[in-house]
């Protein structure tokens, strides 16, 4: 298999960049102000396409995309001496970053912890789902299984979930 030319790599980083755009705008719903900052990071590293030594600046650019994702972009200015405050890797000054997760979402997630191989689960989900499913009929709904799990095996729910 033969190495990408710059110009190969450069027209799969932009196809990437596209992806990732696609992503964004199906996925966050935010401000202006935040969903500005994430694209600057993907016209950042879209932009540095257009240089001969374009890796540093594509890097930044997803790099500034992540840390918006994860609430803001921090503030990189010269700090005036002294170590790093407690609270300088926190980016919630003007939003915080929250996962949240409904019954069906939660019910996908112990299964693919199961497929996955999460550590600390004594048998694979998906095995007790075929249990559950013989003893109590497919009339329950997930969210009933996730109760019933959460119960019968709180170390490995703790495992998945914690």
């Amino acid at each position: 298999m033969a190495a990408r030319t710059p110009s190969e790599w450069k027209r799969v980083l932009r196809k990437v960049l596209r992806e990732i755009d696609r992503y964004v705008s199906a996925n966050v719903d935010t401000d202006e102000l935040h969903y500005f900052i994430i694209t600057s990071g993907l016209c950042a590293a879209d932009e540095s396409l257009k240089e001969e030594n374009f890796w540093p600046g594509y890097a930044e650019g997803l790099i500034r995309v992540i840390l918006a994702l994860l609430g803001d972009y921090p503030d990189h200015r010269r700090r005036k001496g002294g170590g790093k405050g407690s609270d300088h890797y926190r980016l919630q000054l003007h939003r915080s970053l929250l996962y949240a997760q409904d019954s069906d979402q939660r019910f996908r997630t112990l299964l693919t912890a199961g497929v996955s191989g999460v550590p600390g689960l004594s048998r694979p989900p998906l095995e007790v789902l075929s249990e559950f499913r013989s003893r109590f009929g497919s009339k329950p709904s997930w969210k009933h299984f996730l109760v019933w799990y959460k119960k019968q095996f709180p170390g490995d729910y703790t495992a998945v979930f914690s």
